[in-house]
């Protein structure tokens, strides 16, 4: 599972999701799917999404303004 290299550097994060998410990560740690608990699943999809997230630049991606009609790239 991915985690912080040094789990003393880890931050608790506290999470409130739609019920059909909290189910389907329920059942990803049923089945034994990248954790045990749904904390554990929850937890390895968010650094998994976060480090590519990292590696794609997502951070420095640009939104364009909206045109006259505000629709978006005008």
């Amino acid at each position: 599972m991915a985690r912080p290299e040094n789990r003393s550097e880890a931050r608790a994060l506290s999470l409130t999701l739609p019920i059909e998410t909290f189910n389907y990560l329920a059942l990803l740690a049923t089945l034994g799917k990248l954790g045990r608990t749904e904390n554990e699943v929850a937890a390895h999809i968010l650094v998994r999404e976060t480090y590519a997230m990292l590696e794609r630049g997502f951070h420095e991606t640009r939104i364009p303004a909206p045109d006259d009609e505000g629709k978006p790239g005008g």
